[in-house]
């Protein structure tokens, strides 16, 4: 290959690995914007390079953004809340989903309870009635 050749073909070469470079960065601030955790596996679909070019080129700087991440924590209803990856996320979810299911079967039968309750009260107001007329009656 001649000289011009090798140059085009470095230059190019240049040009892609500074793109991929500017997409993974961007992926990052991304993530940090929307306060998410930062993983090597958003990042690259982010950015749309491979996990090994970030393992590669960006493991140090990537691992030292991740655990400044996981270190930080956001502010919810006055609550600090630690970042987490999204798969946390998912389990958490999942959680309180279930716990939340729970809840509204065990709302239900206090609810059923209630109501059992009520009527064994009205019931029981209805006989002191009865007999607070009778002896009433009776007294007379």
């Amino acid at each position: 290959m001649s000289g011009k050749a090798t140059e085009g073909l470095a230059k190019a070469r240049e040009e892609r690995s500074l793109r991929k470079r500017r997409a993974v960065e961007e992926a990052i601030a991304t993530l940090k914007e929307r306060n998410e955790a930062i993983t090597f596996k958003d990042i690259a679909a982010i950015a749309g390079v491979s996990r090994q070019y970030l393992y590669n080129n960006f493991k140090e700087s990537i691992s030292a953004e991740r655990d400044n991440a996981r270190s930080s924590s956001s502010e919810i209803d006055g609550v600090a809340v630690p970042s987490r990856t999204p798969e946390e996320y998912r389990h958490i979810e999942a959680v309180l989903r279930n716990k939340v299911d729970r809840l509204k079967q065990e709302l239900s039968s206090v609810r059923k309870e209630n109501a059992r309750l009520k009527q064994e009260l009205e019931k029981e107001r209805g006989r002191s009635e009865h007999f607070r007329r009778n002896w009433i009656n009776s007294s007379k």
